[in-house]
């Protein structure tokens, strides 16, 4: 339970009615990393190349959804800033 060790009884379950801060993964996606495909404007990763096989799909911050994959691009990448 990460978010008891910070002492934030309010984080760490999903429940309804909740804001949710979470990363839904894909277990099985094989895809190759390609950092130009990143948002991020930097260039350097140090797995780029790399065949793996799980994949972020979708992420929620603050109950809202902020980025989203579809298939091999990025459907949706919101600034939560």
């Amino acid at each position: 339970q990460p978010a008891s060790l910070i002492n934030r009884q309010d984080l760490g379950q999903l429940r309804v009615g909740d804001k949710a801060d979470i990363t839904i993964i894909d277990p099985n996606c094989q895809w190759t990393i390609q950092s130009e495909e990143f948002s991020s404007r930097a260039r350097n990763c140090p797995f780029d190349g790399w065949d793996v096989s799980c994949k972020a799909i979708a992420t929620i911050y603050g109950g809202k959804i902020v980025f989203e994959a579809l298939g091999s691009r990025i459907a949706r990448c919101e600034n939560t800033q």
